[in-house]
């Protein structure tokens, strides 16, 4: 497959094919230069030979690619706080992504379309550390910097307080729709930015929080006790007893996994998977496994390292692409636009595929 980068400031074109072990890289029109790999290189060389070319200011944009298939590749520089957070919505096309600058001199925030151009960014500070975000519907980013939990408006560019305190080591946040989900240390709320308003809180110590895709549920995790589901209409609590890692809900809320272990999400009973794909029972923290969904697609990554994002139809039970990202060197974060997945790594590229059914 060819693959053309576009440097925007010089203009200049550089492309790399591969066939097999065979790889051929050209830079404006100049000398084809070819390599032949080993078995263990197929993805390395590529991406290293991607990368060079990436960090001198080279884009690759496809608007027109196919399902599953790469629209842009792009280098925006090595972080070192080992989260890549992206923030976006499957409401949205553009998302934003923080980057720490240097030995924490600076952290940007960069804002892109859905086509993988920057359309700005923004200067964030020194001595920050974004672990989380989320994009809100009233055009603000919650941040969840070394556990204080900000608010950046993107119509005034300014950082405010939100909730929670530096340094308490239990903040976390997500989003689905317009609900938003925070957690201090001792409060866990669900709250509406369209309407503006209150959902759901309690005084709680947990340590780990989610909403259901349809924002219907949230689970929460109780250190020696299991998982609560709470239904947000009835206020109703089910309590799961299973503490294992890796929570998710199915993309219609119907159904709840942990550990590998799938539960009735009404009732709490135990079931047989209700999943297209296996999962290893014993999912614990220190496993790889992340799960996202958008309508009925979920995107899976099973582990570390070489492991493939796979997505999945939930309706149908078919598994529909399979992207293998070669800019992953150990881990990534992965999140769905309106149309698109976004995948941010450690090798400091982003990418954004295709996903629109």
């Amino acid at each position: 497959m060819k693959k053309i980068f576009v440097n925007p400031e010089t203009n200049k074109e550089w492309w790399i094919e591969t066939e097999g072990l065979n790889i051929k890289t050209c830079l404006n029109n100049g000398k084809i230069k070819e390599i032949v790999c080993e078995d263990y290189q197929y993805k390395s060389k590529p991406a290293s030979a991607m990368i060079a070319q990436m960090r001198k200011g080279f884009i690759y944009q496809n608007p027109q690619a196919k399902f599953g298939e790469s629209i842009c590749h792009q280098f925006v520089g090595r972080d070192n706080n080992g989260s890549w957070p992206i923030a976006a919505s499957t409401e949205k096309e553009d998302f934003f992504i923080t980057r720490i600058v240097g030995d924490f001199e600076d952290e940007t925030l960069y804002h892109f379309d859905r086509d993988g151009n920057v359309l700005e960014t923004i200067s964030l500070g020194a001595k920050r550390m974004t672990y989380e975000q989320v994009l809100c519907s009233d055009d603000s980013i919650l941040m969840n910097n070394s556990y204080l939990i900000e608010r950046f408006s993107l119509k005034i560019q300014e950082i405010t307080p939100f909730a929670g305190e530096k340094d308490n080591f239990k903040s976390m946040l997500d989003s689905k729709g317009d609900f938003v989900l925070w957690y201090t240390g001792t409060e866990i709320v669900v709250f509406d930015f369209l309407n503006n308003c209150d959902v759901w809180r309690e005084k709680v110590d947990c340590r780990f929080g989610l909403l259901s895709p349809k924002h219907t549920k949230v689970a929460y995790c109780i250190e020696e006790q299991g998982y609560v589901i709470v239904n947000l209409k009835s206020q109703e609590k089910t309590l799961i007893k299973n503490n294992d890692g890796h929570p998710f809900f199915s993309p219609d809320d119907l159904y709840f996994s942990i550990g590998g272990k799938f539960y009735d999400s009404n009732n709490g009973k135990e079931i047989s998977n209700p999943f297209p794909f296996t999962i290893k029972k014993g999912l614990t923290d220190y496993d790889i496994f992340i799960v996202k969904t958008c309508g009925n697609l979920i995107a899976l990554q099973r582990d570390r390292g070489d492991s493939a994002i796979e997505l999945w139809d939930y309706k149908s039970k078919e598994k529909v692409a399979e992207i293998d990202d070669v800019f992953i060197v150990r881990n990534a974060s992965f999140e769905f636009t309106k149309s698109n997945l976004v995948v941010h790594t450690d090798y400091g590229a982003v990418s954004i595929y295709n996903c629109s059914e």
